[in-house]
């Protein structure tokens, strides 16, 4: 597993880019809408190459939005995993799956799949 991203929550993506601005952080890619996942997604990068994802829910992404209300905002680290199968069977043991692996356009459709930790913390795969 290789550390890819935070992701962070924002209701404003616009006030959040700026926000992130003055760590040196500017937009990487296009703005993202993927109806499957019921997000809107914008990835930020650094000079040091560490990205941010803001990720806007939509007003039916009822999981995100409660999460939100909670004002937990750095919400989720993901990583990219050679097997997302193999990946999932082993930390399924300790993790509960919270979302089974699905298609996400901001990884050119590659599959992804949520993980929750005991704490209540998320962890996402990629699939390379």
């Amino acid at each position: 597993m290789k550390f890819h991203h935070v992701g962070y929550l924002t209701d404003n993506l616009k006030n959040s880019i700026e926000s992130f601005k003055i760590l040196n952080y500017k937009k990487k890619g296009n703005l993202v809408r993927d109806n499957l996942l019921k997000v809107q997604i914008q990835f930020l990068k650094n000079s040091d190459n560490h990205i941010i994802e803001l990720v806007k829910p939509d007003r039916k992404n009822i999981g995100l939005i409660n999460i939100f209300k909670k004002k937990i905002f750095a919400y989720h680290f993901a990583y990219k995993v050679g097997n997302l199968e193999k990946s999932l069977k082993k930390l399924k043991k300790k993790f509960k799956i919270i979302v089974n692996p699905i298609p996400a356009k901001a990884f050119k459709n590659k599959k992804v799949a949520f993980l929750k930790m005991k704490n209540g913390f998320i962890v996402e795969l990629i699939e390379k």
